[in-house]
């Protein structure tokens, strides 16, 4: 694989996200599933590259994050989070996932990337 290959994201419109929310929810949960099995695909790439970058090491992954913020379709939005921290140039990185709505003043804090639900999104981009 590539070093770069991964890299395959794209700043979201408010009118995509606007989209998503009034689709019917079995197609969005579609939308979304497919997303979140591609990121799964590279979970291994991410955590490589965020160790090689030393924004965080393999020890405080295990203690602080592994298998933390899995949501109900079985994503783990801390490799979502931190594949953007590392790869995104956004203002905010948007989440439904409770878990780390929950802890999102410390992974900012740490990180240093915001973190928003898509409601609050909205609001900000207006």
């Amino acid at each position: 694989m590539k070093k770069d290959e991964h890299k395959k994201f794209v700043v979201i419109k408010s009118q995509l996200i606007k989209k998503l929310l009034n689709m019917p929810k079995p197609i969005a949960m579609k939308v979304l599933e497919r997303i979140n099995y591609k990121m799964h695909l590279q979970k291994e790439n991410i955590l490589k590259q965020a160790f090689e970058e030393n924004l965080l090491t393999e020890k405080e992954y295990n203690e602080k994050y592994k298998d933390m913020f899995y949501d109900e379709f079985g994503s783990d939005s801390f490799m979502q989070y931190i594949n953007a921290v590392m790869n995104a140039k956004i203002d905010f990185f948007i989440t439904e996932n409770g878990r780390i709505l929950k802890r999102k003043d410390e992974l900012e804090k740490r990180f240093g990337l915001k973190i928003a639900s898509s409601e609050d999104a909205l609001k900000m981009t207006g």
